[in-house]
């Protein structure tokens, strides 16, 4: 639904980068699910430093030093909470409560409500700063919320059901 109202800017490259980042988020929620009960603070700080080396080399190559040290020069105050919220909030709580969700819990049960991300996303983007909600975003939230619906909800009235057709003893 999404790829039907793009304005036709979006790339095969733009579209494979999109599904490598699944792909790699994907890898990430097996290999936290598997570590186990482990301090996931520290895990996630220490999984943190593997994306600096690379991150640092493609912003060097896209952006160059010259554009990466005018940014740092020019940043003020509020670029400057956005990389703490991005650090703190984002990924130290945010992917630390995950991992430990996930080493606790089972991977199908917590890992449909991702889905929810983009629906927030459009959500907060609309409040917060204004954006459109034209009727195929509300269209494409809505089956979002369905199909975790149905994920999370058929099973337990699947039971409901045989329930009720087997004879009381």
């Amino acid at each position: 639904m999404i790829l039907a109202h793009t304005d036709g800017t979006t790339t095969p490259l733009g579209l494979t980068l999109i599904l490598l980042g699944a792909a790699c988020w994907a890898g990430g929620n097996i290999t936290a699910s598997r570590a186990g009960p482990v301090n996931m603070l520290a895990y996630v700080v220490w999984a943190s430093t593997f994306a600096v080396p690379p991150l640092l080399v493609l912003s060097l190559w896209f952006e160059g030093w010259q554009a990466m040290a005018a940014g740092l020069r020019n940043a003020d105050a509020l670029t400057w909470l956005a990389v703490g919220w991005q650090a703190w909030g984002n990924t130290l709580f945010g992917y630390g409560v995950w991992g430990w969700v996930l080493a606790r819990y089972p991977a199908a049960t917590i890992a449909p409500l991702a889905l929810l991300v983009p629906v927030f996303g459009m959500g907060s983007s609309a409040l917060l700063l204004g954006e459109s909600l034209p009727g195929w975003k509300l269209g494409a939230a809505s089956l979002v919320m369905l199909g975790l619906a149905l994920n999370l909800l058929w099973p337990r009235l699947q039971s409901r059901l045989r329930a009720r057709g087997r004879p009381q003893d």
